[in-house]
């Protein structure tokens, strides 16, 4: 793997200083923050090779919806967790962007995938983060993540080396079409769907050469056989817009090609069969479901519909037919129609209704987003100043609700000079409703730790998080001239919270607290549970020896079709078996062992009984509930730095300063001592996890929460056979 460590310039750019001067004098950052910003962008990066970071991060304005921000340099992967579970996960070259924004908030932008925008836990975090995602950028600049090594090395040890969409140029039509291919060990395999008919194309890297070469200025590579030469080039998307990302991935193509002949010239090319059904449902199911990732061009829930109507007819081709038989095949079949959209119901029609006083009902609200004052003048809604003519009435009736208006319109009248800007001030207003407390209570709330005792609640806490002060907002109440009480109960509320220092710290303090001892309850069993289950894989014998059957059996169909014996398959076949089904259809490759084994060894048809922990689909993944363990710990240490900066800043504590400070120590002790428990039992699990890879031969990156999944969906259609079975034996 290439090296991953980057050096930043110790000095800013012109052009960023001049960029946090600007926002300075636009009042979005403080003097102080600008520092911290300066300091953060200035720093050294130093990324070690396989190296993996995690944050605790949160979804914009959704202070509850906590993750954890993994990105791991081993796997070139980022992956979004949740409580262990991998929720999703990005290749480092569908990174588009890394945006800075307000505060702690930030956006990564993806390609082929949402934008997500996100809250750090701390300054620091977020400066740390936007650091190595613009290595990252960097990386892709310098073609150090390159989607099609990146593929190859993740399946380094799986049946497919390479997959990805190609475009062959077609000698007829002098025309491109679109190829899925797939690299195998000793062969490759070129699927068509773009034809009347579809086309498959296998030939053995045994008797190929690869080489590197340009067509009409195009980058391509051919592949040179004992019959043709095939020219295949990479296809354009907005990931590889520039020659020399296309270059460069046909490099790729081409080193890995050709390292894949040279170790496959001594070996004799296999013997050739002809495509039969079975062949031809898997062109099927591969064109649906096999598209390759990101570069190598991921297969998203929306292209769904789009395979559907690109993929034609295909021809049946029942097992006893081979060569020129196959083309004179004419009956067929297609896939099911894409369902299609459903038609809006007809407008009805509704009175309109004529009244001269002013209507009292509320109507639902279009949040739409407003162009700024400045920009009016120069746009197209500062040139049109008709305003159009539209039945007023009609709209109010179509879109009224039944409830009635609340006292906010009211209450805002009165106030119309709220500092605050009116959208948010709407929202905040909405919260404080629930607020049984004054505003100047608000500083002495902050000092209770335990809601029991008087502190507020979880859920005031994520909301005052959510409306936390800007440094925009903090000059503009800091330096107030009138009275506060005057104020709106908002503005009121949001000076106080400008008055406190450190309020954003505090705030994800209590909330911390808050949340240790729901996540400790939670992750200790989850790991646990973890360990149990690979102490089971690595003790059962039965398993293994159903796997041995499976081995066997496998071995005496491939030696017929010239595949030859394997000596181990990986887990990840397990779920293959149903899929290969017999001359009877409802017989399949998984009722077939069953069978085996009833006839063989009718105890082994009971090796669940030794994988209790297999029973229910696993959830959580190893990776994760490391990476939260590791959450916990920055956790706790924040917590300890607040602590530490808090009782810097008041040296004449008052009487609930000092009870705050004690208790703040008491919780870092206790949960301290709890923490350590749970990374021993961490480490245990890691290492099991590790023991239970090389026994089963699977890569070491393999993901856990994949790996059981596999197991426990072998052994839910393992006794689904058996109970198909058992009656006749």
């Amino acid at each position: 793997m290439a090296d991953h460590r980057r050096h930043l310039p110790m000095q800013l750019s012109q052009e960023e200083i001049l960029e946090i001067l600007q926002k300075v004098k636009r009042n979005e950052l403080t003097i102080e923050e600008a520092i911290v910003q300066s300091e953060g962008r200035g720093k050294t990066v130093n990324l070690p090779p396989n190296q993996q970071y995690n944050f605790n991060v949160y979804k914009f304005r959704y202070r509850w919806q906590k993750r954890i921000l993994q990105i791991d340099f081993y796997t070139q992967m980022i992956f979004n967790i949740e409580k262990g579970t991998l929720k999703k996960q990005f290749p480092f070259e569908q990174v588009r962007a890394c945006e800075d924004n307000d505060g702690l908030r930030f956006v990564v932008s993806f390609h082929g995938h949402q934008d997500y925008e996100l809250e750090a836990a701390c300054m620091e975090d977020k400066q740390t983060i936007l650091r190595i995602f613009s290595d990252i950028l960097q990386m892709q600049k310098e073609g150090q993540t390159s989607p099609v090594k990146t593929f190859a090395k993740r399946n380094a040890f799986s049946d497919v080396v390479l997959e990805g969409l190609l475009e062959r140029l077609d000698n007829l039509s002098n025309k491109w079409v679109k190829y899925l291919v797939k690299v195998k060990r000793d062969e490759i395999t070129c699927y068509c769907s773009q034809r009347l008919l579809p086309e498959k194309i296998t030939f053995s890297l045994s008797d190929c050469a690869v080489c590197a070469g340009t067509y009409n200025s195009m980058p391509t590579f051919s592949i040179s056989c004992t019959a043709n030469t095939y020219i295949f080039r990479i296809p354009l998307n907005e990931q590889n817009k520039s020659l020399e990302k296309t270059v460069s991935m046909r490099d790729d193509w081409v080193s890995i090609l050709q390292e894949l002949c040279q170790q496959n010239q001594q070996r004799p090319p296999p013997e050739g069969k002809a495509a039969t059904y079975e062949d031809l449902e898997m062109v099927k199911e591969e064109a649906i479901y096999s598209q390759p990732n990101s570069n190598v061009q991921c297969l998203r829930a929306e292209d769904i519909p789009r395979i559907y109507e690109e993929l034609p007819l295909q021809p049946l081709v029942p097992k006893s037919q081979t060569g020129s038989e196959v083309a004179a095949t004419e009956k067929s079949f297609c896939f099911p129609a894409a369902p299609s959209p459903i038609s809006p119901p007809p407008l009805p029609v509704h009175p309109r209704i004529f009244t001269n006083s002013p209507i009292q009902t509320r109507t639902k609200a279009f949040h739409w987003n407003t162009v700024p004052q400045e920009k009016i003048s120069k746009s197209m809604w500062g040139q049109n100043s008709a305003q159009k003519k539209i039945d007023a009435q009609r709209i109010l009736h179509q879109f009224q609700t039944n409830e009635s208006s609340p006292a906010l319109e009211s209450d805002f009248t009165k106030h119309s000079n709220i500092l605050l800007d009116r959208k948010i001030a709407h929202n905040f207003n909405i919260v404080l409703k629930h607020f049984h407390m004054e505003p100047e209570q608000l500083k002495e709330k902050l000092l209770i730790i335990q809601e029991c005792d008087g502190g507020l609640s979880d859920e005031h806490l994520t909301n005052l998080r959510r409306y936390v002060p800007t440094a925009k907002d903090k000059i503009m109440y800091l330096g107030y001239k009138g009275s506060p009480a005057e104020l709106h109960i908002v503005d009121k509320f949001m000076l106080q919270m400008c008055k406190i220092p450190d309020i954003c710290p505090r705030l994800d303090t209590l909330l911390a607290i808050r949340e240790l001892p729901m996540y400790m309850k939670d992750l200790q069993p989850l790991i646990l549970q973890k360990i149990k289950a690979c102490k089971q894989l690595l003790r059962s014998q039965a398993f293994l020896a159903v796997l041995a059957y499976i081995l066997a059996m496998g071995n005496c169909l491939n030696e017929t079709t010239g595949k030859g014996k394997a000596k181990g398959f990986q887990l990840s076949s397990l779920t293959k078996m149903s899929q290969l089904v017999s001359k009877e259809k409802r017989f399949t490759f998984l009722h077939a062992l069953v069978e085996q084994i009833l006839l063989q060894e009718p105890d082994l048809a009971k090796f669940s009984h030794e994988l209790t922990e297999f029973e229910a689909v696993p959830g959580a993944s190893v990776k994760g509930l490391n990476a939260e363990v590791d959450v916990l710990a920055k956790q706790l240490e924040s917590i300890e730095q607040h602590r530490k900066s808090f009782k810097s800043k008041h040296h004449k504590s008052t009487a609930s300063e000092e009870q705050f400070l004690k208790e703040l120590k008491e919780i870092v002790e206790h949960y301290g001592t709890q923490h350590a428990e749970l990374t021993r039992r961490a480490a245990e699990m890691k290492k099991l996890y590790s023991e239970v890879l090389q026994k089963f031969g699977e890569a070491e990156d393999q993901d856990s929460q994949e790996l059981f999944g596999w197991i426990s969906s072998f052994m839910k259609e393992f006794r689904n056979a058996y109970v198909d079975l058992r009656p006749s034996h």
